[in-house]
């Protein structure tokens, strides 16, 4: 039996690549190497050259000297100690508060829309204006703040809280944490809404409290938004720089001065610009260290059954 020539297998063609695409978004990605790409690539390279703000053109290649500089530098490490603190704290008292009112307003309560509205406010105001409002009440001769833990009789006198190197940080810490949490908050309503009403029945009728179905139902529901809900808020504050130098200025003595605020203060106030485009690209590394961790658990997530 002979075979037909015409059923006979025909070689495949490639199919020709489409550039059309390509050159629909060429424009964009043109824009944003220049916008992106070229300014991170010319502050690393600037971090090679002992380079003054006012004799731009008269800097010298001096390879490493700056890197080695940040090693023996006292306030290089003090920042990074303030950077990571700062992060830490503001990371759990705006987790803290965010869970606390997404639990809140996950209940069925009266006006639950109109709460929801109100406490978005903190989050919608600009940082300046939230940082200019706080500075008022935090003052330590006519601040509302002084005044009233001053009369409930939890203060003796009234405190400096933004000129003394040991409370600087903590009234940062609240007034980032105050400004911060509607984000938390609607981040983790959306994730507790997720969880099935039937999980909490079972979980009641084999006798949990309040507390057991908070630790065995509704954390394990949150696994997955609290993993990127806690890197989003550290990548925040790490990067940080209007509110902290608005309030505060990195001061006293370098109690609120994060790596942010140093880079900011090297280049500007000391015309460093060699050793600030340093101190930019450790701090670089180190929010590229975070950003990969992020991407890794969204991918993970993304492929999990």
């Amino acid at each position: 039996m002979k075979r037909d020539p015409s059923m006979a297998p025909r070689p495949s063609r490639a199919t020709p690549f489409d550039w059309m695409p390509v050159w629909l978004i060429a424009p964009a990605g043109i824009i944003m190497a220049g916008l992106l790409v070229y300014p991170i690539v010319r502050g690393i390279t600037l971090s090679f050259f002992n380079t003054r703000l006012l004799r731009y053109s008269e800097g010298q290649f001096i390879g490493l000297a700056n890197y080695v500089a940040l090693g023996s530098d006292p306030a290089f490490w003090n920042s990074v100690s303030v950077t990571f603190t700062y992060g830490l704290a503001t990371m759990l008292c705006t987790y803290g508060l965010g869970l606390g009112f997404a639990l809140l307003l996950n209940r069925e309560i009266p006006g639950r829309g109109f709460i929801r509205t109100l406490f978005i406010m903190p989050w919608a105001i600009p940082e300046v204006v939230a940082v200019m409002i706080f500075v008022w009440m935090l003052d330590a001769q006519y601040g509302v703040i002084n005044y009233a833990l001053v009369e409930a009789g939890i203060l003796s006198a009234p405190a400096a809280w933004l000129t003394s190197a040991g409370l600087a940080m903590p009234a940062l810490v609240l007034v980032t944490s105050w400004q911060q949490f509607p984000f938390a908050m609607l981040i983790l309503l959306a994730g507790l809404q997720t969880i099935p009403d039937e999980q909490y029945e079972a979980a009641m009728m084999d006798g949990a409290g309040v507390f057991r179905r908070f630790i065995h139902v509704t954390l394990p529901g949150l696994r997955a938004v609290n993993v990127i809900l806690i890197l989003i808020l550290i990548l925040n504050s790490f990067r940080r720089v209007t509110m902290i130098y608005a309030m505060t200025g990195g001061g006293p003595a370098r109690a609120t001065e994060t790596l942010s605020i140093l880079t900011y203060n090297v280049a500007f106030q000391y015309q460093r610009i060699g050793y600030a485009a340093a101190v930019g690209a450790v701090l670089l590394v180190i929010l590229l260290c975070f950003s990969l961790a992020y991407f890794f658990l969204i991918a993970r997530r993304s492929e999990a059954p």
